[in-house]
């Protein structure tokens, strides 16, 4: 349903993804299991016994094959990813019994399969088994008040945050009429302007963009009994008390890993939950990995704004009409006319102007504000410049309820504003440094070695200066010597020989790689560093395979190698290994309806709940922003045996090839051929389309080719949708639903590209192997190719992947399986260029550092 809806050019079909805001899930299977195969097998030797008719499409049904459900499982995902809508899953506790059926006696649906896998997921159990967990004995059943409570919540959020309503058409016209007015207190014929609450609803929700709070939400807690000193700090109290202008703004400083973004997201929480209620608090966190959004001025902007005003009530009836509510609210309106409803750009003055009249207007409610931006050093020059300025200079509130701003950045490059507040990090974060290493020696080295315990952490802390991640690094060395029986000098000696600056130990750390492994953690780190967004960790089984030497032939050769990594676990351990414990996989969480509206359902919590940080939706990332610049600026591929004068145009080439050699797995090939004969049915209905006068033609019929199959007939009943593109046959290959073929507007035309049965089949037989990466493959590939500037850079490495380009075999593969046609005509130029022996013109790409 959410699938079939998501790929809907009809408002009302499209509305279903659009206006859902959760799903409950009851003992739903997201994934294959021994368990679950063995439960299809046994229904397949039974149906036979009884002489029954299977085809191959209810054989797959009854087997549950895995990549039926990896593909539903895959498209859930990227739908709830892209939708926000909030996800909560009930596990059965029991298994079926009074059955002796062999794995029936186990849970019909097992933990690791009804687990979705993704970090922002709340699971618990219900005390009871399949059948039982949605059949409820009274309103007093435990079970029931766990579901019905939950499902109250969600209600009463969505009640409350309205953040999905749309401005209805006639807005536009009321809107029109108030665009050029004055911003004065009152207008010309004496009443207030007001805000309406669906017009404030829909500016809110147009500020929002996915990620805005990704980096926040991958920082982890910090250690027991440290951060503390911040609270009780002179100049962090004066900072929230303080009546002179020039001390609200305040700079938090210090060295690459002193732990600032940990600071940071410790000094947001614990403010907003020991200060008054009428205080507002509003953060962003700049990650330099991350999308455009999450690492530029407007990102900033709009997610600050969207914070503040959720919490200004500026629409509420009981809110002070003053001045600078009257002057907010006009350009509120304006921004709706003139941007959202335009559908224009966010544009970088406009998102200040609006801000500012934010801050002017929470100023004279007398409500304190008070604004952390973490990590200024990972914008660029420009960038931090101007948001310096910006804060110090362009918020002219000289009332003493005017906004406190905290700002975190490297010493480096130097920044200074007179008058204002500073603190260095590495000062003052030695005692927090000193508990954390005697939290983790003491939690691994025996009571009876209490020497070992004080030796090593006093050596330890000597050598920090002040830098957490390298105390972090060290800490996890000496630990690995000491589970290897190394002698306590030993481990001295080692620690004593780690570099202090943080570049040198990651050198010294990857001069370990032994040699063999020299190539694979080459290609990992290039993929991790240059790769369009984080790769999920059902990606990265998928790229380990295919950038080791030799590559896999097939999955299916792949998976009965020595290099196959068959879970998360094995794969997290070997990420580890490889990058010497430079990669890390984030285990994110963000609760997009808590954030909404700022409550959280009681039931997450409590007996029988997971505190759920594993799966495959977690990604793998650099630990931090000083590993991306060492490998790029600082010379740190040529530790992995790589000589180049532009390291990131190297990482593009290897995804490009990498790309390249998974589009050609022999997995892909039926179903290559199958998208080929669709795409030709499709050019042929729309021909035939044409030939019919318009008067006369009649909308096609969409019809499911299988039935009681996929989210297809969920829609039985409503009106045909408009002839279908190929993006709806990827979109719903994923989904594991049916292909719908049209049988075309001329009645008994006998010009038929693909039968139904063909499709059926289509849909069964191909694809017996999940190809996790095969939707990045297909929609990031041309991306590389631009941005390795392939003219521009004769090196060896280009010219070898300009010349294996020159295959017109890969454009035409690659065509076929492409859904955007923006994207398809791209690869048609590069057919045509290819003909003709030469490369396509590039477009310009603008990118946001």
């Amino acid at each position: 349903m959410l699938a079939l809806s998501s790929t809907s050019e009809a408002p009302k079909h499209k509305g279903v993804i659009e206006s859902t805001a959760a799903v409950v899930f009851l003992g739903t299977p997201h994934r294959g299991s021994p368990e679950l195969s063995a439960i299809g097998e046994w229904a397949r030797s039974m149906l036979s016994s009884l002489k029954f008719q299977t085809t191959s499409t209810i054989l797959d049904s009854l087997g549950l094959k895995t990549t039926d459900l990896e593909r539903a499982h895959e498209a859930f995902c990227r739908l709830w990813h892209q939708y926000d809508f909030q996800v909560k899953t009930f596990q059965e506790s029991f298994g079926l019994t009074g059955i002796d059926l062999g794995v029936l006696g186990n849970k019909v649906v097992p933990h690791e399969s009804s687990l979705i896998g993704d970090p922002r997921e709340h699971a618990e159990t219900l005390q009871a088994n399949h059948k039982q967990m949605s059949r409820f004995i009274s309103a007093q059943d435990p079970n029931f008040i766990k579901v019905a409570g939950e499902i109250k919540a969600f209600y009463t959020a969505i009640d409350n945050a309205h953040s999905r309503i749309q401005f209805p058409v006639e807005a536009t016209q009321i809107l029109n009429l108030q665009a050029g007015k004055n911003k004065k207190s009152l207008s010309e014929d004496g009443i207030l302007d007001v805000l309406d609450q669906k017009e404030f609803d829909g500016f809110i929700a147009a500020l929002r963009f996915n990620g805005m709070n990704n980096r926040r939400d991958s920082i982890l807690a910090p250690a027991v009994n440290t951060v503390q000193w911040l609270f009780q700090d002179q100049k962090f109290r004066l900072w929230t008390t303080t009546t002179d202008e020039r001390q609200r703004l305040l700079f938090i400083k210090g060295k690459p890993g002193a732990g600032k973004s940990t600071l940071m997201k410790e000094a947001v929480r614990r403010m907003q939950r020991t200060e008054r209620r009428d205080h507002i608090f509003a953060s962003f966190f700049i990650d330099a990995g991350g999308e455009i959004m999450q690492r530029c001025t407007t990102g900033i902007f709009r997610s600050l704004l969207y914070q503040l005003l959720l919490q200004s009530r500026i629409c509420s009836p009981v809110t002070q009409a003053t001045p600078e509510r009257q002057i907010l609210i006009c350009s509120i309106k304006d921004a709706i006319i003139n941007t959202i409803l335009a559908s224009a750009e966010w544009s970088e003055s406009l998102l200040e102007i609006l801000l500012s009249e934010t801050l002017d207007f929470l100023a004279s409610l007398g409500k304190p504000v008070f604004i952390f931006v973490d990590a200024l050093d990972e914008l660029s020059t420009e960038m931090q410049r101007r948001q310096v300025d910006f804060w110090s200079l362009g918020l002219k509130i000289c009332d003493l309820r005017g906004p406190r701003i905290c700002l975190s950045c490297r010493h480096f490059p130097s920044i200074a504003v007179a008058g204002c507040l500073e603190l260095a990090l590495d000062i003052y974060n030695q005692t927090d440094i000193l508990n954390y290493i005697k939290q983790r020696l003491n939690a691994r080295i025996p009571v009876h070695e209490g020497r070992w315990r004080k030796e090593l952490t006093e050596k330890i802390h000597t050598l920090s200066s002040g830098v957490f991640l390298w105390v972090a690094l060290v800490v996890d060395e000496a630990l690995e010597n000491y589970d290897m029986g190394i002698s306590l000098l030993g481990i001295i000696r080692r620690v004593e020989e780690m570099p202090v600056e943080l570049e040198k130990l990651y050198e010294k750390m990857l001069t370990t790689t032994a040699f063999m492994d020299l190539r694979l953690a080459r290609k990992m780190f290039q993929w991790v560093i240059a790769a369009n967004r984080p790769l999920r960790l059902d990606e990265w089984h998928h790229v380990l395979a295919f950038i080791q030497s030799p590559k896999p032939a097939s999955l299916a050769e792949w998976r009965k190698s020595t290099s196959h990594t068959e879970n998360d676990y094995q794969l997290e351990r070997k990420i580890r290994h490889l990058s010497r414990g430079l990669l890390e996989v984030s285990n994110k969480h963000h609760d997009i309806l808590a954030e909404k509206n700022g409550e959280v359902s009681s039931i997450n919590a409590g007996a029988g709940s997971l505190d759920h940080e594993e799966g495959s939706a977690r990604v793998v990332r650099v630990i931090h922003q000083s590993v991306y610049d060492y490998f790029i600026y600082k010379g740190g591929f040529q530790n992995l045996g790589l000589e180049s004068v532009n390291p990131l145009v190297d990482c593009h080439c290897t995804i490009v090839d990498t790309c390249i050699d998974y589009l050609f797995i022999p997995e892909l090939d039926e179903y290559v051929v199958a998208r080929q004969r669709v795409n030709m049915a499709s050019l042929i209905s729309a021909s035939l389309c044409s030939e019919t006068p318009f008067e006369t033609e009649e909308p096609p019929k969409v019809e499911a080719q299988q039935k009681g199959r996929g989210s297809g007939h969920a829609f039985e009943g409503l009106d045909a949708l408009r002839p279908w593109q190929s993006i709806e046959v990827v979109e719903n290959w994923l989904a594991g639903g049916a292909l719908p073929s049209y049988t075309g507007s001329i009645a008994g035309s006998v010009k038929r590209s693909v039968s139904r049965e063909s499709l059926v089949a289509a849909t069964s037989q191909v694809l017996d192997d999940y190809p996790a990466l095969l939707v990045y493959a297909i929609t990031e590939v041309m991306l590389h190719i631009e941005l390795a500037e392939l003219d521009l850079n004769p090196t060896q490495k280009t010219q070898n992947l300009i010349a294996r380009l020159g295959d017109d075999g890969i454009w035409k593969r690659l065509r076929a399986l492409q859904q955007e046609k923006r994207t398809r005509k791209r690869t048609t130029e590069w057919i045509e260029a290819v003909t003709h022996n030469r490369l396509p013109s590039y477009p310009k790409l603008v990118a946001l550092s």
